[in-house]
Parts: structure tokens; sequence; C-alpha cells
């Protein structure tokens, strides 16, 4: 007879003041039959093996006049104790009750001397009972013959499907609660479900699909994926523009935007204040948000962008531009003497570090404080009523800085007036 259980073995000798832990084994009970006698009779012996993962091939225990003692108080709860003469150990056993008394029960049979069904085997060569598998954490396919018909394993927390033109995102991946890191990059893929924002992804790599071309972004406003998120790779997708909902993704570490069509990034990445690596390598990009200056970077990789060739003239502050050129000053000076008084009261709550939540402030000053451009003075601004150019050297907060030696960057710098001593702050850069 076999079942399967938990088991410890304490040597009486030499660990008597502790207790080994539990480890999964199978028991099995039976005759070893030996050699043959001198009346020419098999000699039969009651045994006991124990195999463990640690001991695949089994440890022996004579039965016959070597049990000193058996501790069944707990039977019922599924354990008890069999303490062996030689060699001195207790062979602590935790299983089903069930089978645990239908175990001892042969064993008593067996005792007695009666011929039990279940002690006919011969366990000379027995092996253990195989153990269940490990539920399955990792796939990876890269041939489509190897994609699952029947669905994905529950217990999947990391998912790789790449290079298998693959073209949506099924619910059943959606549906994979455990999922942390998903992989389906080099594919054909235009159009996320918005299921996948309940998902508590760390790692997501869509990079090589065409999610430039349908795609709504929906999906990106889960609150579930916004919380746990920190590596995206969206490279290679044909992306015209920076999807907005990106920048409430504040746990993002790094993001990957390489080989697309950007050609701007927004004033609101200042909000995105974890992440480390940014990679926007060959796009469209004619300048940087000066944002980038609020944001402790590791890497910045800008190379095979739109940045103007480096000329001695452009480092004059006099070169820059405003985007509001057409309008007067005067009339900019207008708008600016008439601020609202949400922006001011947002500016207010910036300021002071003031506590807020969408609780206590309206959803526009919550937003504004959220995503709105700082000037270079430290104040709030709305509207990019004035907008300059000024050329970058580099980036203080940026540690390693990757572009092209015979280009120069270009900050975009919101100011909050015609006469902010910002302005000088950053071209003095």
């Amino acid at each position: 007879m076999k079942i399967l259980c938990e088991t410890q073995v304490q040597n009486r000798l030499t660990q008597a003041n502790k207790t080994p832990r539990m480890v999964k084994a199978t028991l099995a009970v039976g005759y070893h039959t030996t050699a043959k006698d001198q009346n020419g009779e098999n000699n039969k012996d009651l045994e006991i093996i124990l195999f463990t993962p640690q001991d695949k091939n089994g440890t022996r225990y004579k039965v016959k006049n070597n049990i000193e003692k058996m501790f069944t108080k707990f039977l019922k709860d599924g354990k008890a104790t069999i303490s062996f003469k030689q060699p001195a150990e207790n062979l602590m056993i935790k299983c089903d009750p069930i089978q645990l008394k239908g175990f001892l029960q042969t064993l008593k049979l067996g005792l007695e001397g009666k011929d039990s069904i279940n002690l006919r085997m011969n366990i000379a060569s027995a092996t253990a009972i195989p153990q269940k598998s490990q539920p399955q954490t990792k796939m990876n396919i890269t041939n489509r013959g190897d994609y699952p018909t029947k669905g994905f394993p529950r217990t999947l927390k990391s998912l790789t499907i790449t290079g298998i033109k693959l073209c949506k995102v099924t619910y059943d991946m959606c549906s994979l609660r455990n999922l942390t890191s998903l992989n389906l990059s080099y594919n054909t893929i235009e159009k996320i479900p918005n299921e996948l924002g309940r998902v508590a992804l760390v790692e997501l790599n869509l990079s090589n699909n065409n999610l430039g071309d349908k795609n709504s972004w929906q999906w990106l406003k889960g609150k579930t994926l916004q919380s746990s998120l920190k590596d995206l790779d969206l490279s290679a997708n044909k992306l015209e523009y920076f999807p907005p909902p990106l920048i409430k993704y504040e746990k993002l570490v790094t993001l990957k935007l390489n080989n697309n069509q950007l050609t701007r990034i927004p004033q609101g990445i200042r909000r995105m204040k974890n992440l480390r690596f940014v990679h926007l390598s060959i796009n469209k990009l004619e300048s940087l948000p000066a944002a980038f200056n609020n944001i402790p970077l590791e890497m910045l990789d800008v190379w095979g962008n739109n940045f103007q060739q480096l000329k001695e003239y452009d480092l004059d502050a006099k070169s820059s531009t405003s985007s509001s050129s057409s309008n007067s000053n005067s009339a900019v000076q207008s708008l600016y003497n008439s601020t609202p008084l949400w922006l001011l009261a947002a500016r207010s709550v910036s300021q002071h570090k003031l506590p807020y939540s969408s609780a206590t402030l309206p959803w526009i000053l919550v937003d504004v404080l959220s995503e709105a451009p700082k000037c270079a003075c430290g104040k709030l601004c709305y509207g990019d009523a004035i907008l300059e150019r000024a050329a970058m050297a580099t980036f203080e907060n940026v540690k390693n800085l990757v572009f092209s030696r015979d280009r120069l960057i270009y900050a975009d710098i919101v100011l909050c007036g015609p006469q902010c001593a910002g302005r000088k702050q950053i071209l003095a850069t």
C-alpha cells in the first residue's frame, strides 16, 4: 500500500533538541522478498519504505520487532508517529486521515501475520507516487502551433507571445489575474481591449505592432494598470503622438518609444517622477520639454531626431522663438493681468505644497496641478500663452544623455509672463 503524505524524520540520538521541517513524501508498506532460506522458501520481511525528493531511492525500515512505540492520539487530525528501534528514528506522518488510518491498519495486519491483499505486493522495487506537478507560471510562445487552443493556465505570471502575427489581445489574456509580465512584441496588433487595464502588470512589451493606426488608448486609463506598471515598451508602433493617459503612470520607471513618428513630448511628463530610463530615439522631435529638468533621469536617449544642426547663432538668446509671436506684447500682458481665480488657486496650492486630492479640490484644479507645465520660476502655467525654445547643451538632472553630437537640443519653455525672470534663468544655462 502507498500513500502520499508529509513527513518529518527525527533522529533521537542526534536531533533530540530540534524538529526537522516537513517534506512531501510517499510511504509504502509491504513484504520485501529476500533470498531463499535453507528450506527453499523465500524470506518475506515486512518493511516500510519512505520516498522523499531528497531520497528518490527510498529509506527502508524493518517492521517486525523493530517498532518501539506508535503514537496515534491525533489520528483523526491525520497525524501519527512511528518510533523505530533501528535506526533510532521517529517517523512523523501528516496525511489525509482516511488514508493514514488505512495505512496503519494494513501495517497492523502485517504485524499480526495476516495475509492481507494490501500486503501481497513486493516492495523490492517500489517507487514513489508521482507528485502533482508545480503550477505553471511562465509560458513562451514563438510558433503559432504552440498557441494554446483551450486557454492559458490561470497560474501564469509571465506570458511571451512573439513573432506569430497575433492580431489581437484576447479576453483570456486579460483574465490572467496573476500575470505581471506580458510580452506581445513583433506581432500585428492594432487595438488593445480596455480589459487589459484591469491587470496588475509590472512589465508590458508591445513593441513592433500597429498600435499607432487605430488604438484609442482607453485601456491606459485602467486604474489597476496605472498603479502597477513600471516598464512599458511601445517602440516601432507608428505612433504620431504621445498617448495622453500615459502621463498619469507615476510609477513608471522605464519608457521606450523608439522608432516612432513623435513630434512632441507633453510638458505634463513632469508628473512621471519615477521615470529613470526614457528612450525616444529615431522619432521626429524638434525639441524636448523643459520638464525633463524636473525628473532625475538615469538615461535619456534622443538620438536620431530632427534637432537642428549645431550653429554659432543658435546659442544667442535672440534666436529664441515665441509660439505667440503673432500676438502683440500688450495683448499678452493684458492676458496675464487678468489671471483667472482658479489658476491663482492652483498656483497657491503648488507654491505652498499643500496636500490635495479629488475629494478636496475641483477636478480642473487637480488636472492643472498634475499636468500643466511649470514656468522656470516655478509657477504653474496654463494655455501655453508664451512658449519659447532655448538651446540646451544638456539637462542638469539627466546622468546619461544620448544624442547626435552635430545637433543642438532645444527645450520648450513655458513662461508665466513676458517679463518673467525664468526666461533669463533658462537662457543662462
